[in-house]
């Protein structure tokens, strides 16, 4: 078992290091919101029962989506670095700017109250 000041100190190198290399790519990722939209309208289609409906559901997705990533990329530089280490995740299950954005929010919006109090 490793001591407990090293393991902090492991997990502050782990975290400096997570959060330099984010600061180095100082730009939106891309995903492919294509392939997210398709399975959307697929699997909402499906569960409607009505296989006419994923076409326009798939339209409705990619505009979102487009809407979402020009908000994220005016309004990038503004973004804190943790804050983009924090919900900007292409590599996890399902990315999505829509989602991004809600959990941007998220956490201004918990930063806010806080200051609060």
């Amino acid at each position: 078992m490793m001591p407990k000041s090293k393991g902090v100190l492991s997990a502050a190198i782990i975290l400096f290091t997570t959060v330099a290399a984010a600061s180095k790519d100082d730009s939106l990722p891309n995903i492919d919101i294509q392939k997210w939209c398709d399975h959307r309208a697929k699997s909402t289609a499906d569960m409607l029962g009505d296989k006419a409906e994923a076409a326009r559901i798939f339209d409705s997705c990619m505009k979102s989506e487009r809407e979402a990533r020009a908000a994220l990329v005016a309004a990038w530089k503004d973004i804190p670095p943790y804050y983009r280490t924090t919900c900007i995740k292409p590599n996890d299950y399902s990315p999505s700017h829509i989602e991004w954005i809600a959990c941007l929010e998220l956490n201004i919006e918990v930063k806010r109250l806080r200051s609060k109090n």
